[in-house]
């Protein structure tokens, strides 16, 4: 198990610019995003953004204008976020990737063909 670094969340001003120009143009105009867990899948954990507000138990961190919440205890399992470009992400689309990074139990997983 890899720790990356341990902030709520990181962007590069690349992947903000490719983030706010996706929200911009799939007509979203408020800038409260929320980082939810969307399930697990062989592969690991898949995540979610959604509009959203702030509810307790949130932490926050705003990049430039947008703000991103996450959980408190998606948090501490997970140790933050970060959304990389297209570019940083070597041309396979925009991520939002996980500071803390397991082994996948792959091997294990019966509905891995």
């Amino acid at each position: 198990m890899e720790t990356l670094n341990k902030e709520l969340l990181t962007m590069s001003d690349s992947a903000y610019d490719e983030f706010l120009n996706f929200l911009r143009s799939n007509n979203v105009d408020k800038n409260n995003i929320r980082i939810s867990l969307a399930g697990y899948a062989c592969s690991g954990p898949r995540f979610g953004l959604l509009v959203d507000d702030r509810k307790d138990g949130d932490m926050e961190t705003t990049i430039k204008d947008l703000t991103f919440y996450v959980e408190s205890g998606l948090y501490n399992e997970f140790e933050g976020f970060q959304i990389l470009s297209t570019e940083e992400n070597m041309g396979q689309g925009m991520v939002l990737r996980p500071n803390k990074v397991s082994e996948s139990d792959c091997g294990s997983c019966s509905s891995c063909g």
